[in-house]
């Protein structure tokens, strides 16, 4: 699918300008004049880049696009007729890429696109595995090849040569830690060390020594000079994970130490310059850590120079099944073997929500190949039990297109069951599957993409049962 470009602007002039750039860099342009047009073309086509007017006039501006998460996969450049610091500083906490006032600047303008564009074009990168893409594009110690992904490589080879401290904001198991090596390793301090702290697995009494360091006789039991993690990330980076767990008066200190980039160890009168460039990580919002009394509002300012937000592995389009077939690979080269995915269980796998993200994921895939022979269907998965029940017999019964629903299952359950039964039963054809269920090819996608948002699919479910009505 070609490269979209997403044009919201209230000025009609201005907004063929940016059409025309946009379309000489090979752009397919999408101009919207409304929020829910945009919302729309997010939705249906391959957006990429979005031009955004922070004053659009729609009742709501252009801001909720950011702020309800429409544009957590698209580089976002928001725009405004006037300089507003405050404005701009909000845009970017929320994920925006770039901020310019009008008119733009294609000498600006012209390079970041041709940038994107040249990112853009999803990994052509195939694996023989009853046709299924599995390779991954890697960047540092990350993978992914998502819109998502790429913006956040993006961002990475930006931020990485400066100094600026970086704040990671995601889920857990997104892969934060990863983040924060990567920004490392290509950065000037990449041949300096990298070290990380949990704030939230150090004791609160003994988190000041920890990164501090501490002098011999400075407390019962300190019987010799301890060099904290400060002092061992001297020249390189040192990455404060789960920041919202320190304890806030121990977030006084730690402010200081960024102002001044100077320390004392715990009992000594003396002062320590260092050389440290700080990478802090959190899975809550630092906003509500705030509100809640959990983090310092001013640290928050410091640490977060540059915010990066994780994308979920469920927001992550076509990595589920790359990521699953990249860890089996890994597993099968570690132990010489050659198990595989069935398209069944492959499908499988890319409608289930995983709350734990890549790092559950990566222990689903291990806990399959331990009760896996040769191939990995949806019998062998880790919640086989969950699984359609068609999935789990012999051919002959299969034949008899009988498949058990559990006792209390939903409408919408029962509508999943029965697709991905469907589905394992053609061996992965959509087409022959969704001809047997007796809905429209477009459907069945949408009812595939829909069961990844648990919210979607129940809304599209009375729909669905519709179309299996209606459809020829």
């Amino acid at each position: 699918m070609k490269a979209c470009c997403l044009i919201l602007d209230q000025d009609a002039e201005h907004a063929a300008r940016l059409s025309k750039l946009c379309a000489d860099i090979g752009f397919e342009i999408k101009q919207c004049s409304s929020t829910a047009q945009a919302r729309d073309a997010i939705n249906d086509c391959n957006i990429v880049v979005a031009f955004v007017d922070f004053d659009f006039g729609d009742g709501s501006g252009g801001m909720s696009l950011l702020e309800d998460g429409s544009l957590d996969a698209v580089e976002a450049m928001f725009m405004s007729d006037d300089d507003n610091p405050q404005q701009a500083d909000q845009a970017a906490r929320l994920g925006a890429s770039y901020f310019f006032c009008k008119p733009f600047d294609a000498e600006l303008i012209g390079p970041l696109l041709q940038d994107i564009a040249s990112e853009s074009s999803p990994s052509e990168t195939q694996h023989e595995n009853d046709g299924v893409p599995c390779a991954v594009d890697q960047f540092g110690f990350l993978r992914g090849s998502s819109k998502s992904m790429r913006k956040l490589y993006r961002l990475l080879r930006k931020v990485a040569q400066s100094d600026a401290s970086l704040m990671i904001v995601g889920e857990s198991g997104t892969g934060k830690e990863l983040v924060a090596q990567t920004a490392h390793t290509l950065s000037p301090r990449s041949e300096g060390p990298f070290v990380a702290f949990n704030c939230a697995a150090v004791a609160e009494n003994l988190a000041e020594s920890e990164l501090f360091g501490h002098e011999k006789g400075s407390f019962s039991g300190a019987h010799s000079r301890h060099h904290g993690y400060f002092e061992r990330a001297h020249g390189g980076t040192l990455f404060l994970d789960e920041i919202t767990e320190m304890d806030i008066d121990l977030q006084a200190k730690l402010l200081r130490v960024l102002e001044t980039q100077t320390l004392s160890r715990l009992g000594s009168e003396s002062t320590l310059d260092i050389d440290v460039r700080f990478i802090s990580a959190t899975n809550c919002s630092p906003e509500q850590a705030i509100a809640d009394g959990k983090l310092r509002e001013d640290l928050y300012y410091r640490l977060a120079q540059f915010p990066i937000r994780m994308p979920p592995l469920r927001q992550r389009d076509g990595d589920i099944t790359g990521l699953a077939q990249y860890f089996l690979n890994t597993l099968n080269e570690k132990h010489d073997t050659e198990i595989a995915f069935t398209e069944g269980a492959l499908q499988a796998l890319q409608v289930k929500a995983w709350p734990g993200n890549v790092r559950e994921l990566k222990n689903y895939v291990e806990r399959a190949y331990i009760m896996s022979e040769s191939v990995i269907d949806v019998a062998a998965l880790p919640d086989s039990d969950l699984a359609p029940v068609a999935a789990r017999r012999t051919p002959e019964e299969a034949d008899e297109k009988q498949i058990g629903v559990p006792a209390g299952a939903t409408l919408a359950d029962a509508e999943r069951i029965l697709i991905l039964a469907s589905l394992e039963r053609h061996d992965g054809d959509k087409k022959s599957a969704a001809a047997e269920l007796g809905i429209s090819l477009k459907t069945l996608y949408n009812r595939l993409r829909d069961y990844s948002d648990p919210e979607s699919h129940s809304e599209h479910s009375e729909e669905g049962a519709n179309d299996a009505a209606s459809s020829p």
